[in-house]
């Protein structure tokens, strides 16, 4: 009986060998054309090469195909996994994080999937969250000490530090578009203006720009400096601080988001949306980080 796709598809991978690249996009090249170009499985085993051989940035937008094209289980979660850790090694952590972090918990490779949440998470300049992932990943399988573990992992913090951040101020027609986080037990809701830390050797603007685009896929057109700002905040069980580089922002897709619409923030589990300014003077909700509603306040009418 003649082997199937599948099982010459294993056979293939069984015999991989990245010190023979040219061989191996050969023989594949040969199976996939027993297939449509489109064909979900096709555009996964063609990225799956390219990520094998480290050439991630070429099997970003194949992964991305054939999960855009349906692909189906047992691939599905591969491809995520596999995804988030080609746009890791190729520095963007946060598309990541928005990848795995919805990787259901009964998933046969959910735990492979929290270890790679834990390196996105540190390369994303949270440790804390980094270690906690990791650790929960890890104490089920451990062969005593599980619940001891489990208790340790959730009382992990980051460090304290300094943070340097850089945050957008968007404002048309005397509204300001900002980040809603809900209530917990820690904190009430409140806003915050889009953005996030700096990565060691980035110029402010650029990291302005690159927040943007990873955690709302957002162009930007201007980024304009206003203020450098300090906010010192108690959040809960968090103590936090922070050197904020406010920058005046100017994006086509966010300015067109309609008002009443809510736009899904790719590593969080927030949205943002569009608030009234003279609204948000009475501090329900709270907009932060600080003193930028005087800022947002100031940019609408021209003054700075």
């Amino acid at each position: 009986m003649s082997a199937t796709w599948d099982e010459r598809i294993g056979r293939f991978w069984a015999r991989a060998d990245d010190a023979e690249p040219e061989r191996m996009r050969r023989e594949l090249s040969a199976l996939i054309l027993e297939r449509r170009a489109d064909d979900p499985d096709v555009l996964f085993e063609r990225a799956s090469l390219h990520d094998y051989l480290g050439e991630e940035e070429a099997a970003i937008p194949l992964y991305r195909a054939a999960l855009a094209g349906g692909l189906a289980d047992p691939h599905r979660t591969a491809a995520t996994i596999q995804l988030a850790s080609s746009l890791r090694n190729v520095g963007q952590p946060s598309a990541a994080i928005a990848l795995l972090q919805h990787v259901p918990a009964d998933d046969p490779l959910a735990d492979a999937a929290r270890a790679f949440l834990a390196l996105a998470l540190l390369d994303d300049a949270k440790p804390g969250p980094a270690l906690r992932t990791a650790l929960h990943a890890l104490a089920p399988h451990l062969p005593a000490y599980n619940r001891a573990v489990e208790m340790y992992a959730d009382e992990a913090m980051s460090p304290p530090r300094a943070r340097n951040v850089v945050v957008a101020l968007i404002v048309q027609d005397g509204w300001v578009l900002a980040e809603e986080y809900a209530a917990t037990g820690d904190h009430g809701s409140f806003l915050r203006a889009p953005g996030g830390g700096l990565e060691f050797g980035e110029t402010t603007a650029a990291g302005m720009r690159r927040e943007l685009d990873e955690e709302l896929a957002a162009d930007v057109q201007e980024a304009r400096l206003l203020a450098v700002t300090e906010n010192i905040f108690t959040l809960g069980p968090k103590h936090g601080h922070e050197i904020v580089h406010v920058f005046a922002v100017r994006s086509t897709r966010l300015e067109a988001l309609p008002r009443g619409s809510r736009l899904p923030v790719l590593d969080s589990d927030t949205t943002v949306g569009w608030y009234r300014i003279d609204d948000l003077a009475g501090g329900d909700p709270p907009f932060y980080p600080d003193g930028i509603l005087d800022l947002a306040r100031q940019l609408a009418a021209g003054e700075i």
